[in-house]
């Protein structure tokens, strides 16, 4: 299978359910040293607007 493809609902409801799980678990990162540094960006902004919001509600009880 190819690394990186974003499928289609209709390719992907074309493969076998075999095909399927493979190209759903191949797409699957657990390795945390291999999550693109974009994504971890993202994240941490995402935590930190989350954060930031959150102790602005507690600080005024």
């Amino acid at each position: 299978m190819v690394e990186n493809k974003i499928w289609s609902a209709d390719e992907l409801l074309a493969l076998s359910p075999d095909e399927r799980d493979r190209v759903i678990r191949a797409g699957m990162i657990t390795d945390p040293d291999r999550i693109p540094e974009s994504v971890i960006a993202r994240a941490r902004r995402k935590a930190d607007a989350r954060i930031a919001a959150t102790e602005g509600d507690h600080s005024n009880r």
